[in-house]
């Protein structure tokens, strides 16, 4: 409630409330410094009351239905927990959702009648709150409340500094080769890697979608990586004109070690994984212009058989008995046609389509294994799709890198490949010292990676009080 409190106390009079006032907003991030008319956030609520106060608490209670949780650390449940006392006298219970183990450790350790009264409607709970279980990275959407639909992708939020066994995390072997051990009961104890989670949000009339993650780490040094199956699904969003606007975090800035990260990224790494997905949008671009390749040439062939293809009615003259080039064209195209030997030059052997890999049925493999991480298995920069190869025996490392060490130009990413892409920074880690500005340091240090590396990203600060336009 504080932040909405803060946006309306900037109106302080009910009139600026009903007569929908505009507000002056400066275009952080865009690096022009221009101020731009644009509506006051809360335009046609009809906020019934005097005082921000009163107006943040008819919003919290009557306007906002449902609360997305990436996982239970308490910077990401303390408010709404403590903003429950607004949850009382109101049409239906508040909707928490999150991923199943979010869910759990929320009403084993929280909404358990000891930190805090078990206000679900859970084990003989009072009901002002109701659990939402959301499934794990399913394609289809689910609705969290009218209008809006949502998918939960779980990622990894670094690990414990002790072997043992979270409820509902993934756990996997760390890559110092440690072994897992034996309690006295038989139960295996592995390092654990503790689940965030990263929502892609829907309009569902107009089909736009957001990407907000949670606290997570870079693949890069992660015992779990997970993050690149949701920068493909997010690749393919953007590829259609669908994502434009993503939130993650960064939390500390660049002179934050890996060792001292915590399971948070920082600049150096953020745009790292931006790489990633550029890599994705630039392959998804590659197959499209296959394809389109594909069908010109296909049409061609059609009209060739109609007799349309001058070349084929002078072969014709000249010798009745030659075979139509239709059939050899077809020949080539049910073969090995210049379009699958190009598709193949350039993503190996894997069947792709616009949204997916997709390999033969023989192939399985899990899509959250850490062999297909986009930097688990060479850290010189083997690609994505060439990492998908190798997980599933196609390739070893060795046929990976071109001759010379040098990376394949096919994968020669072009200028501002994500062109059009904001990037929301959230959960920035304050040093609360007075000569120190960690978030604009962040932000600084962000776009001087991007100059250099020339992605097309645009990036601004997450600030409470503050009012996004997407």
């Amino acid at each position: 409630m504080a932040g909405i409190i803060r946006i309306l106390e900037e109106h302080s009079s009910r009139s600026s409330f009903t007569k929908e006032p505009i507000a002056l907003v400066s275009e952080n991030g865009s690096g022009n410094g221009s101020i731009t008319k644009r509506p006051f956030p809360f335009c046609g609520a009809n906020l019934p009351y005097d005082t921000p106060r009163g107006n943040a608490a008819y919003v919290t209670r009557e306007l906002v239905s449902t609360y997305l949780i990436t996982h239970p650390h308490l910077d990401h449940l303390s408010g709404f927990v403590i903003n429950t006392a607004c949850f009382t006298q109101t049409e239906s219970p508040k909707r928490l959702a999150a991923l199943p183990s979010t869910i759990e450790a929320i009403k084993t350790h929280i909404f358990n009648d000891i930190i805090w009264p078990n206000l679900s409607d859970e084990e003989c709970g009072v009901g002002l709150v109701t659990y939402q279980r959301l499934p794990e990275a399913a394609l289809e959407y689910v609705e969290v409340c009218s209008g809006l639909s949502a998918q939960a992708w779980p990622v990894s939020h670094g690990h414990c500094m002790k072997s043992h066994y979270h409820r509902g995390s993934q756990t996997y072997q760390g890559k110092d080769g440690m072994t897992t051990d034996r309690s006295p009961g038989g139960s295996r104890k592995k390092m654990c890697v503790y689940d965030s989670t990263v929502y892609f949000i829907r309009d569902d009339a107009t089909k736009k979608e957001v990407m907000m993650w949670g606290d997570v780490e870079p693949d890069s040094i992660s015992l779990s990586p997970r993050n690149h199956p949701a920068w493909s699904h997010a690749a393919a969003k953007f590829h259609k004109g669908l994502l434009n606007t993503i939130f993650i975090e960064c939390s500390y800035d660049c002179n934050q070690p890996d060792e001292a990260l915590y399971g948070h990224l920082s600049p150096p790494h953020l745009m790292d994984e931006m790489s990633s997905l550029a890599r994705i949008v630039v392959g998804l671009r590659k197959a499209d212009e296959i394809e389109k390749r594909g069908k010109l040439k296909r049409k061609r062939m059609s009209y060739g058989y109609h007799n349309d293809d001058p070349d084929i009615m002078a072969r014709r003259t000249e010798n009745p008995n030659a075979p139509p080039k239709i059939l050899e064209e077809s020949h080539n195209y049910h073969g090995t046609s210049p379009q699958e030997d190009e598709v193949n030059e350039i993503y190996g052997n894997s069947r792709w389509n616009k949204n997916h890999l997709q390999v033969d049925s023989k192939h399985k493999f899990d899509r959250f294994s850490p062999e297909i991480s986009p930097r688990a298995v060479d850290p010189k920069g083997i690609d994505f799709f060439d990492t998908i190869n190798l997980a599933i025996g196609q390739r070893t490392p060795e046929e990976m890198v071109p001759p010379g060490g040098g990376r394949d130009e096919a994968f020669d990413l072009g200028p501002s490949p994500l062109q059009g892409l904001h990037l929301v920074i959230t959960h920035v880690k304050d040093t609360l010292l007075d000569d120190v500005n960690v978030p604009e340091d962040i932000l600084r240090s962000l776009q001087g990676l991007e100059a250099v590396q020339q992605l097309g990203v645009t990036f601004s600060l997450s600030e409470q009080g503050g009012s996004l336009y997407f």
